[in-house]
C-alpha cells in the first residue's frame, strides 16, 4: 500500500509540475542528459504539437498570446482535419530581460524550433496578428537561406515601423528623443514606453464606458445593471489595474513586443507570395500592409467578424478558409 501511495505522489507531482510548464523539472525527472535539460531551461520560444500523426506537411502557426487565449488552436487544427500535423509556436518570452532583442532575433529563435521538428523546405507558415510580423521576417530570413515556403498566411497580422498607427510611432519618438536627452538607456525608455501605454489603456476603457457608466445612473430603483455591463463597468481585469504593480510592468508582453514592432523595419520585401486573411469588420487593417502587396504577389481572404470574434463565433469560415489554402499547397 505504501509503494502505491508513494508513486500517486510522483505522478501527482509530476502533474503539477506539468501544469506549471517546468519542462526543466520534467526533463530532470525523466532523465533527460544535463546538456537538453539547460537548453530547455534557457529557451524563450518553443513548438507545442497541437496535432501530429498526418501524412501532409506540418503547419506552424504563430498563435500570438503570451497568456491564455491561444486554445483556439487546437478546434482550428481539427477543422483542418487529423491528416494534417499543425505545431503552434509559442511567442518569445521576454522574462527578466532589461530590453527585448530586436524582431530579426526573435524570428531567428523560432526559425531554430521549426527547423528542429522540418529541417527543410518546403514550409507552411502562417501568424496571428503580431505573430503574423514575426512569420513575416521568419519567411525572409528563410528565403535568404534558399529554402522554400509553400504558403505565407498572415492572419490581419499587426503593423511594422513605419505603418504603425501615428500615435504609437509619436509615443516611442518622444520618449527616444527625451532619453537621449536625459541620458536615459533603453531599458529605461522601453520602461516609460510601458508606463505610458498602461495610462493610454487606462484612458480609452474609461473614456468606452464612460456613456453606459452614465446611463447606469439613471436605472431606476428596480432595474439591474445586465451581468456582462456590471462586470465591464467595475471589475478591471488584472492587466489593467489601475495601480499598475512591479509583477505586472514586468509581464506587459504585448506593450513590450509593440516597442520592438515600432524598431521593425524589414531591409527588403519578402519576394515570394504572401497570403492575407483580413477581418470583414476591421479591413481598414490591410493599409498597414499595403505597400509589401503592391511589391510582391498577394491572395486576400475576407473573413466575416474582427480579430477577436475570429477565434470564437468565426472560427468555422477561419478554419474553412485555411483548410483550402493548405490544401493547394499539399
Amino acid at each position: 500500500m505504501s509503494n502505491e501511495l508513494e508513486l500517486s505522489e510522483t505522478r501527482r507531482a509530476l502533474l503539477e509540475k506539468y501544469l506549471r510548464k517546468d519542462r526543466l523539472q520534467i526533463a530532470m525527472a525523466a532523465g533527460i542528459s544535463p546538456h537538453i535539460k539547460a537548453e530547455a531551461a534557457e529557451r524563450r520560444e518553443h513548438a507545442v504539437a497541437v496535432q501530429t500523426g498526418g501524412a501532409k506537411r506540418p503547419f506552424f502557426f504563430l498563435h500570438g498570446h503570451w497568456k491564455g487565449n491561444a486554445f483556439y488552436c487546437f478546434p482550428l487544427a481539427r477543422a483542418l482535419g487529423s491528416d494534417q500535423s499543425f505545431y503552434a509556436l509559442e511567442p518569445y518570452r521576454f522574462d527578466g530581460l532589461q530590453v527585448p532583442p530586436p524582431l530579426e532575433t526573435i524570428a531567428a529563435a523560432h526559425l531554430e524550433s521549426l527547423r528542429a521538428i522540418q529541417p527543410e523546405g518546403p514550409y507552411l507558415l502562417g501568424g496571428f496578428c503580431n505573430g503574423a510580423l514575426v512569420a513575416y521576417e521568419m519567411a525572409r530570413q528563410l528565403h535568404a537561406a534558399e529554402q522554400t515556403i509553400d504558403l505565407l498566411l498572415l492572419m490581419d497580422p499587426m503593423a511594422f515601423s513605419s505603418t504603425y498607427p501615428i500615435h504609437y510611432r509619436a509615443l516611442r519618438a518622444i520618449i527616444s528623443r527625451f532619453g537621449r536627452l536625459m541620458r536615459l538607456g533603453p531599458d529605461k525608455q522601453l520602461d516609460w514606453y510601458v508606463l505610458l501605454r498602461h495610462v493610454v489603456r487606462q484612458g480609452y476603457s474609461c473614456l468606452r464606458d464612460l456613456p453606459r457608466l452614465k446611463d447606469s445612473k439613471h436605472l431606476g430603483a428596480g432595474e439591474q445593471i445586465e451581468p456582462e455591463l456590471r462586470r465591464d463597468l467595475f471589475a478591471l481585469p488584472q492587466r489593467d489595474a489601475l495601480v499598475l504593480t512591479q509583477e505586472s510592468f514586468y509581464q506587459d508582453f504585448p506593450s513590450i513586443f509593440e516597442w520592438v514592432a515600432l524598431g521593425y523595419t524589414p531591409p527588403s520585401v519578402y519576394p515570394g507570395k504572401v497570403t492575407f486573411f483580413w477581418p470583414s469588420e476591421e479591413l481598414w487593417h490591410s493599409r498597414w500592409w499595403s505597400k509589401v502587396a503592391e511589391a510582391t504577389e498577394v491572395e486576400v481572404h475576407v473573413i466575416p467578424g474582427t480579430q477577436v470574434t475570429w477565434k470564437t463565433e468565426y472560427l468555422h469560415p477561419l478554419a474553412e478558409c485555411l483548410r483550402t489554402c493548405l490544401s493547394r499547397c499539399q
